[in-house]
C-alpha cells in the first residue's frame, strides 16, 4: 500500500530525519516564521569538489508542518546528492511534493520555510567561499 502525502507529513513530524547539528558543517544558518514562532537552523557539509553537498540537517521547533518539511527537505537532499545549483534552482513546487500539496496550500509559510533556510545557507556559502578566494588573492 502506498503511503500518503498525510502520512509521510506525520511520521516526519514525530521521528525527524537528519535531525541535530552537524559538527563539522561548513555552513549554519537559523530561520525563522516571527508570526507563528517557527524555526529552523540548516547544517551543511559539502564534498570535496566545494559543489556538491556531502550532508545536510536541520534542528529546530514549531509546528509538525515546518518540522516535517524540513526532515522531508532534508531527506530528499541527501538522498538525492543535490548540489548547490540544485538548491538554487528549487522551489514551491518541490515543497508540494515533499509535503503533499495540501499542507503546502494550508501553511505555505510552514511547508516552505526549510527550503528558504536552505536557499539562505548556500547563497552564504557562496559568498563565503568567494571570500576565501578574494582573500587567497591577495
Amino acid at each position: 500500500m502506498a503511503t500518503s502525502a498525510f502520512d509521510r507529513l506525520r511520521e516526519h513530524a514525530r521521528e525527524p530525519h537528519h535531525y541535530g547539528p552537524l559538527e563539522d558543517a561548513d555552513v549554519v544558518l537559523e530561520g525563522g516564521n516571527p508570526e507563528c514562532g517557527d524555526v529552523v537552523t540548516v547544517y551543511l557539509k559539502l564534498a570535496e569538489d566545494g559543489h556538491t553537498i556531502a550532508a545536510a540537517q536541520f534542528s529546530g521547533e514549531g509546528c509538525g508542518v515546518s518540522q516535517a518539511a524540513a526532515s522531508l527537505l532534508m531527506e530528499h537532499v541527501n538522498q538525492h546528492h543535490w548540489t548547490v545549483d540544485d538548491v538554487a534552482q528549487a522551489d514551491f513546487r518541490l515543497v508540494q511534493e515533499l509535503v503533499g500539496p495540501e499542507a503546502a496550500r494550508a501553511r505555505p509559510r510552514c511547508a516552505s520555510l526549510a527550503l528558504s533556510v536552505l536557499k539562505a545557507a548556500v547563497q552564504k556559502l557562496a559568498r563565503t567561499q568567494r571570500q576565501a578566494e578574494l582573500e587567497r588573492e591577495s
